[in-house]
């Protein structure tokens, strides 16, 4: 299961497919039974057909090892969920069952008090006091028979910065007000980057020289079309490289001469804040 790409404001941002392994529960050390997370997930959704409620334990790089369980529900549509096999925490629901349509008209405030309730009952306080809110965006509807929906998303920030690849992504039926999706990744521990200095060692102008002089040496962009860079924000993240291995960046969202003047994709830049290293480039251009 790979997330979702920060364009947009999404906040989930593994660069690659990770590679999941299916266990055999009968030898698997968990403490969570497939029962156990079979009626987490009808707690979750109460029209769950019993009957069909199927699962399998899985080690998912992203999750850990988790029972995936799906279920048809009573409107005919599907559900499905992760469930840490080793606490019982919900990790991730996809509710199609409640992608339907009313004539109820749910506003920006009404999705973002739904999302916060539902968060409050899923998480404890200490996580609650680490994440903030990181945007909330109005999709339309994909088909005539589908409702809008709002992408609600939280960022998690470790030592008073933000961390994008820790988060909460929720998803509120425009018309229902029902949470249609939800997920969870906040598994980073403070430990793992306590050794890393907070304090930039070069700035965020540094950082934007680092990337024209970047796009200086790609022949497919070159020192021209460089120089027209404009910077639409430069934030100081957590941000893991392709290794895997966390970094102090700077992340650059940026545009240039390439882009139309209404194109609402720009760009992405991570400079390591201490080395001036290009950690990832995100052009996207054709």
């Amino acid at each position: 299961m790979a997330f979702a790409s920060e364009e947009g404001g999404l906040i989930f941002t593994k660069e690659d497919v990770k590679q999941t392994k299916h266990l055999d529960p009968s030898t698997a050390d968990v403490n969570i039974s497939f029962e156990d997370a079979k009626n987490k997930l009808i707690l979750e959704n109460p029209e769950v057909i019993t009957e069909s409620v199927h699962g399998e334990l899985i080690d998912n790089e992203n999750f850990g090892i988790i029972w995936r369980v799906s279920s048809k529900t009573a409107n005919g549509r599907s559900i499905s969920a992760g469930i840490d096999a080793s606490n019982g925490d919900l990790l991730f629901v996809y509710d199609g069952s409640k992608k339907v349509r009313r004539n109820n008209n749910i506003n920006k405030d009404d999705a973002l008090t739904i999302a916060e309730k539902y968060i409050q009952s899923r998480v404890s306080a200490n996580i609650i006091s680490e994440t903030k809110l990181n945007d909330i965006k109005y999709k339309e509807p994909a088909a005539d028979d589908l409702p809008g929906i709002y992408h609600v998303s939280y960022i998690r920030s470790i030592r008073g910065i933000p961390y994008l690849s820790d988060g909460i992504i929720l998803r509120v039926n425009a018309e229902t007000g029902e949470v249609t999706s939800y997920c969870k990744k906040l598994s980073t521990s403070e430990e793992e980057i306590a050794l890393i200095n907070t304090e930039p060692s070069i700035t965020d102008e540094e950082a934007i020289k680092v990337l024209k002089e970047y796009m200086s040496s790609i022949p497919q962009i070159g020192e021209e079309k460089a120089n027209t860079v404009k910077v639409m924000s430069s934030d100081l993240v957590w941000k893991e490289n392709n290794d895997d291995k966390i970094h102090l960046a700077w992340w650059i969202k940026f545009v240039d001469s390439s882009f139309a003047e209404d194109d609402n994709c720009p760009a992405f830049a991570w400079v390591d804040a201490h080395s001036g290293e290009m950690l990832l480039f995100d052009y996207g251009r054709d």
